[in-house]
């Protein structure tokens, strides 16, 4: 008795503290002081979780791709274009890191970006078929010829002839002027997305050019050209008149550029007509991106200017807009599509291997018929 009273007391004594403390120690929860003490680490947190899920998602989402490619042996489906605009917007945003610094999570994932979009540009490149290469592609008109055929639907085709004179200064008129001016701005953004669609031919071969060396010259060139200028002007000279102008400059063409990711790919299926070489995972990292970054500049960021939604939403509507091709032509399409003519014949390894076995050993029983018939020709 006397000890089961003691015993009973030293527990009360013991849990009076946590009683006042207003701590309820009652059944299992006991318990979770000594879980969360001995068995989750405390730097796993949910910041921890969340910030690696953020830098380390493009290495599922591309990996992804590049082990499809590596499959199917050729990138066909794929848009190229992707890796050239994934890398500048990348680098960007890492140069613009040495002018006005921001989220570490942010920069190790334009870091993964950069090394996952260079495997993948490799792999694409050691697959490209020939459709991709600039002699292949369609030529595109000219800014000029365009301008000159809208010129010549609303004024004389030559102003600069004396007898027009009179020709053109009739013509003028607020009406003409304002389609005139319409339909120029038309001519620009169709030069704009012919620029991002693959299927045409660009100027100077920009990323479409037959020898993959020049790719990579590009990547070293620009990589240099923009680290050496943003690392003089911010840290070196210390021009901070000039380095906060010029960082906002780089982080408005990294978002832009970033922006345009999807026009390329929308192109490719639009000639496909089919999404086979594209993948569903790389879509959804797309618009999960796009639903992250929006919710960042709207409720985390401050003093955000406008242009980075604008950036923002175009993507998303892109993004959006595949979205609805990949529906379409995988489940509603039935058309003719590019892959019916030039179907993709996947091998397996193991066929490869017994392939090339076959044919090394016919070439040796070739090689060794031939030496049996030359030594029976000797011998007679």
């Amino acid at each position: 008795m006397f000890l089961i009273r003691d015993e009973s007391n030293t527990l009360e004594e013991e849990l009076a503290p946590h009683e006042h403390a207003g701590l309820d120690l009652g059944g299992y929860e006991q318990y979770l002081p000594k879980i969360d003490q001995f068995y989750i680490p405390e730097w796993f947190t949910m910041k921890f979780l969340i910030n690696n899920m953020i830098s380390f998602t493009p290495l599922l989402s591309y990996g992804s791709t590049v082990l499809s490619i590596k499959k199917v042996q050729t990138s066909m489906g794929f848009s190229i274009d992707i890796c050239a605009t994934m890398l500048i917007s990348s680098i960007l945003r890492i140069s613009y890191y040495i002018i006005t610094p921001y989220e570490i999570a942010l920069l190790r994932q334009s870091m993964v970006m950069v090394f996952i979009q260079l495997i993948l540009l490799h792999t694409s490149l050691k697959y490209r078929p020939e459709e991709y290469i600039y002699d292949n592609l369609e030529e595109v008109e000219r800014f000029l010829e365009l301008v000159h055929d809208v010129w010549i639907e609303y004024f004389p085709s030559n102003p600069f002839i004396r007898s027009n004179h009179r020709e053109l200064v009739r013509s003028l008129s607020w009406k003409k002027l304002a389609k005139f001016s319409f339909k120029i701005f038309l001519v620009c953004v169709y030069k704009f997305l012919k620029f991002f669609d693959p299927n045409f031919k660009r100027y100077k071969q920009f990323w479409q050019w037959r020898d993959t060396s020049q790719f990579w010259k590009f990547i070293i060139y620009f990589t240099c050209c923009q680290f050496l200028l943003t690392f003089i002007i911010s840290k070196i000279f210390s021009w901070d008149s000039i380095a906060q102008p010029l960082g906002s400059f780089i982080g408005s063409i990294g978002l832009f550029v970033e922006s345009t990711l999807p026009l390329p790919q929308i192109a490719i299926l639009s000639k496909l007509r089919s999404v086979q070489g594209f993948k569903l995972i790389l879509l959804i990292s797309w618009l999960c991106g796009d639903v992250l970054k929006i919710s960042y500049l709207i409720l985390g960021a401050s003093n955000i200017s406008i242009i980075f939604l604008f950036f923002g939403f175009f993507q998303m509507c892109l993004d959006f807009y595949i979205g609805y091709q990949y529906i379409f032509f995988k489940y509603y399409y039935k058309g003719k599509s590019y892959f019916d003519d030039h179907p993709i014949i996947i091998h397996d390894e193991n066929s490869l291997n017994q392939e090339h076995l076959k044919s090394s050993r016919l070439k040796d029983n070739r090689i060794h018929n031939e030496i049996d018939d030359f030594e029976l020709e000797e011998f007679i």
